[in-house]
């Protein structure tokens, strides 16, 4: 219990007593006119204990006790409720962020990547000239140079069949001018293989099924 509601109900006690001394004094005065000051307050006191005992106060300093052991017994499992409660919030943001992340990896590894989509700086000093056919796509991606001897660059460098594709050839795939540099053992025929900085961008090539396109030879403008 609250010491704000001890008090009330110590002035709600006091009250009581009060009222009860008037109607005590009343009633002593009786048929004689007369007031017995001793009998009233003998009667007043008798009130007193009757509502003070069966309400649990007993005493002031029992009073205070009791009001003490309450409040400090509410206090404390106010305490350990707020704990858990906040330890219950904590792992439900935990489990947000987990899903979260995990559904942004999804995303990232099911995402289709489009070849050719980027027109770069170079991809602008040239215009699509003969078509030489519509082949199926691919990527890869690694380190080390490539078969023609320089490092491999993404939206430049692409694997081909050098029967169809020479080295060192220019073709448009889609909007992007790519440099054959580069050859694979299962770069064959109408296939090329676009090269990517990263594996996910690579895979995300086929990952949703095959990608074709009509390529052109790249003519410099």
């Amino acid at each position: 219990m609250k010491l704000a509601e001890c008090k009330t109900l110590a002035a709600v006690v006091a009250t009581t007593v009060i009222v009860s001394t008037s109607a005590l004094a009343a009633e002593t005065i009786g048929t004689t006119g007369t007031y017995d000051a001793s009998a009233a307050l003998i009667a007043a006191e008798q009130v007193r204990q009757n509502v003070a005992e069966p309400m649990g106060m007993g005493t002031g300093e029992d009073a205070v006790k009791a009001d003490y052991v309450m409040t400090e017994s509410s206090d404390e499992s106010l305490d350990a409720e707020m704990q858990s409660e906040l330890y219950a919030e904590q792992l439900l943001l935990q489990h947000n962020a987990q899903l979260a992340a995990a559904a942004k990896a999804q995303a990232a590894a099911q995402a289709v990547t489009k070849v050719g989509d980027v027109v770069t700086e170079e991809s602008t000093h040239y215009i699509k000239g003969a078509h030489v056919g519509n082949f199926k796509l691919t990527g890869y991606y690694g380190s080390g140079v490539t078969y023609s001897g320089v490092y491999p660059k993404a939206n430049h460098t692409i694997a081909a069949d050098l029967s169809i594709l020479p080295m060192g050839t220019k073709v448009f795939i889609n909007n992007t001018v790519y440099t054959v540099e580069d050859i694979g053992s299962a770069v064959r025929g109408n296939l090329i293989d676009v090269y990517y900085n990263t594996r996910a961008e690579a895979a995300g090539v086929t990952d949703r099924g095959w990608q074709f396109a009509d390529v052109y030879i790249a003519v410099p403008v």
